[in-house]
C-alpha cells in the first residue's frame, strides 16, 4: 500500500475503502491521499523569425537499460492464444488494402519516410497531427514540421528556437501531443544536466497556425525542473511521457542523479493554463503532483475525467491507481490478479547478432482507455520466453490486460506474440469510436527490426509492417519510444511514429524514420 506524503495545508481526511477486484483473489483496501501542490512556473512567450546556434550538449549515459525487479507471483495459467502476424502486403498509400486473416480493410493515407539526422542512439520518435494539414514529429535530436498533412517534413534543431542555452543544452527525449479541446500542440523537450546535476523539461504550446515550413512563428513555454516538485530529492528528470485528460495534461517522468534514476513523478497541468499562457500554479486547475517509486506507472492515454496508471506488483498481479480530475486525492494501489506471464529470457537477436530487446522488461509503458465510453483500460508490457505451461510463448512478446474502468475488475488478457520472432515496445492509444490502436516493433530470430501498426479492436491478430529494415543500428538496443496518436480534431483514425534501419550508400547505416496515418475497419 502506498505511503504517500501528507501535505499540512490540505485538510483532507484519510479514508480506507474496500474495492472488489479481479476474478480471483481478495479485495484490498485503497488509501486516499492528498496530492502536493507544485511550485509556480511562469510562462514565456516566443516569436519566430530568428534561429540561434548553440554548441551541442555533451551526451552522458542516462536512464537506459533499466530492469525493475518484479517478484514471482502465484501461478495462474491461461489458454494458448492465436499468433499475431505482421501483414506481408506492401503498404500502398491512398489505396484500401484487404486482409483475409482477419477480414479487415486497411487504409494508409500517409507512410512518409525521411532520414533522421541524429547522432543520438536511438531515434525515439513521437508525433501528433491536427487532422487537417499540420503535423509535428520529434526525435532524440530534431523537431520536424509538416504543412501538407504529413506528406513532407522540414527538420530543425529544437535548441535553435531559443536564444538561451540552459543546463547542459538540448538533450534527447521529446514528446508531442495535439489537444483538440484547446486547439494546441504541446511539445516537451528534455535538456542535459548542467554542472549542478540539474536539468529541465521545456514544455511548449502552439496553435496549428504557428506551424510553417520555415519554423514556428509563435509559441509559449514553461521550464520545469525537479525543484518544482518539493517531494523529489534528486535533481535529474528523465524518460518523460504526456497524456491528455478532459481538463488536464499529465506529465509522467523519472527522477534521479547522474543518470541513475530511483523515483518517479506524475503531475497534472491545467489545460486552461496552457491555453492562456498562465503560471501553472494559477487558478482552479493549479498543477499538482504525486511522487512515488521508480516506474510507478504512466498515466493512460485518452484518460478522460479519471487518470489511471499501473505497475506490475508481481508476475500475476497489477497495482492499479486512479485520480479523478474533480479531486485532489488519488486512490490505490488496487491489487488486480492477472494470468501469469514469463519474466525471463528476453534474448532476441538480429541477423548480425545484435540483441535488440532488453529494456524496460515487465514495465507497463503502454496504457489507454478504449471501448465505448472508455469502459476498457488496456495496459501493455514486454514479457519474456515462457516455460512449462507457458512454453508456447517461445519468443519475447507483449502482454495486454483489459480492466473494466467502472468496476475496476479484470476483464481479459491477450498476448501479441509469434513463434518465429519477438514483439516489443508497444504503444497504445484510442480513436474516437473507442478502437484500440497500437504501434510496436517486431524482429529477431533472423529478422531485422521493423515498425508495425494496427487496430487491435478490428484486427486483434494482425499488424501492418511500415518499414523495410536491412540493417541494425549497432547501438546494442532498439530504443525507448514509439508513438501512436488519434488523428487530429475528429480522432477518427491514427497517426504513428516509428522507424527502421537501412544500409547507407558507401557504408554504415541510417535510421529510416516514418510518419504513418491509417485506419483499419472490418
Amino acid at each position: 500500500m502506498h505511503k504517500g506524503r501528507l501535505i499540512r495545508h490540505l485538510v483532507v481526511p484519510l479514508a480506507v475503502v474496500t474495492i472488489a477486484v479481479g476474478q480471483v483473489g481478495v479485495a484490498e483496501a485503497g488509501l486516499r491521499e492528498p496530492t502536493a501542490l507544485a511550485r509556480g512556473a511562469r510562462a514565456h512567450t516566443m516569436k519566430g523569425g530568428e534561429f540561434f546556434d548553440h554548441p551541442k550538449g555533451e551526451a552522458v549515459e542516462h536512464d537506459q537499460e533499466l530492469h525493475v525487479k518484479i517478484p514471482q507471483g502465484f501461478l495462474r495459467v491461461r489458454d494458448r492464444s492465436e499468433a499475431t502476424e505482421p501483414s506481408k502486403q506492401e503498404i500502398t498509400v491512398g489505396r484500401r488494402q484487404r486482409s483475409t486473416r482477419p477480414s479487415v480493410t486497411a487504409g494508409f493515407s500517409r507512410n512518409t519516410s525521411f532520414a533522421a539526422r541524429t547522432s543520438n542512439d536511438p531515434v525515439d520518435p513521437s508525433t501528433a497531427s491536427d487532422g487537417i494539414s499540420k503535423a509535428v514529429y520529434v526525435t532524440n535530436e530534431f523537431i520536424a514540421l509538416s504543412v501538407d498533412g504529413g506528406l513532407s517534413f522540414t527538420s530543425f534543431n529544437p535548441g535553435s528556437f531559443y536564444s538561451d542555452f540552459p543546463d547542459g543544452g538540448v538533450c534527447c527525449d521529446q514528446i508531442v501531443q495535439f489537444i483538440p479541446s484547446i486547439d494546441r500542440f504541446v511539445w516537451l523537450d528534455q535538456y542535459w544536466a548542467g554542472a549542478n546535476g540539474r536539468n529541465r523539461y521545456r514544455l511548449a504550446v502552439f496553435t496549428p497556425a504557428a506551424v510553417t515550413a520555415g519554423g514556428l512563428t509563435s509559441w509559449t513555454y514553461w521550464d520545469i525542473t525537479a525543484a518544482h516538485f518539493p517531494a523529489l530529492t534528486r535533481p535529474f528528470l528523465d524518460f518523460p511521457d504526456l497524456a491528455i485528460g478532459n481538463q488536464y495534461l499529465y506529465l509522467s517522468a523519472n527522477n534521479g542523479t547522474g543518470g541513475t534514476v530511483s523515483a518517479s513523478v506524475i503531475a497534472r497541468i491545467g489545460l486552461d493554463n496552457l491555453q492562456n499562457g498562465a503560471n501553472l500554479a494559477f487558478g482552479a486547475h493549479a498543477w499538482r503532483y504525486i511522487a512515488g517509486p521508480l516506474f510507478m506507472g504512466r498515466v493512460a492515454q485518452n484518460t478522460g475525467g479519471r487518470a489511471f496508471w499501473a505497475r506490475n506488483l508481481t508476475t500475476s498481479s497489477i497495482g492499479l491507481n486512479y485520480w479523478d480530475e474533480s479531486s485532489n486525492v488519488w486512490f490505490g494501489p488496487i491489487n488486480i490478479p492477472v494470468f501469469s506471464w514469463p519474466n525471463a529470457n528476453y534474448t532476441t537477436t538480429t541477423p548480425d547478432g545484435n540483441q535488440w530487446l532488453a529494456t524496460y522488461t515487465g514495465v507497463i509503458l503502454g496504457a489507454t482507455r478504449a471501448g465505448q465510453g472508455g469502459r476498457d483500460l488496456w495496459l501493455s508490457w514486454e514479457a519474456g520466453r515462457g516455460s512449462g505451461n507457458l512454453s508456447w510463448l517461445n519468443q519475447p512478446h507483449v502482454e495486454m490486460v483489459d480492466i473494466d474502468t467502472q468496476t475496476l475488475m479484470f476483464k481479459s488478457q491477450r498476448v501479441i506474440w509469434n513463434p518465429d520472432f519477438a514483439f516489443g515496445y508497444a504503444n497504445l492509444n484510442t480513436a474516437i469510436n473507442g478502437d484500440l490502436g497500437v504501434g510496436l516493433a517486431w524482429g529477431g530470430s533472423g529478422n531485422w527490426v521493423n515498425f508495425a501498426v494496427g487496430d487491435l479492436t478490428d484486427s486483434p491478430f494482425l499488424v501492418w509492417s511500415t518499414t523495410s529494415s536491412n540493417a541494425a543500428c549497432g547501438c546494442g538496443r532498439w530504443g525507448d519510444y514509439l508513438a501512436v496518436r488519434p488523428a487530429g480534431q475528429d480522432r477518427s483514425g491514427f497517426v504513428a511514429a516509428g522507424y527502421g534501419t537501412v544500409s547507407r550508400t558507401g557504408g554504415g547505416t541510417r535510421y529510416d524514420t516514418h510518419y504513418v496515418e491509417y485506419n483499419i475497419t472490418p
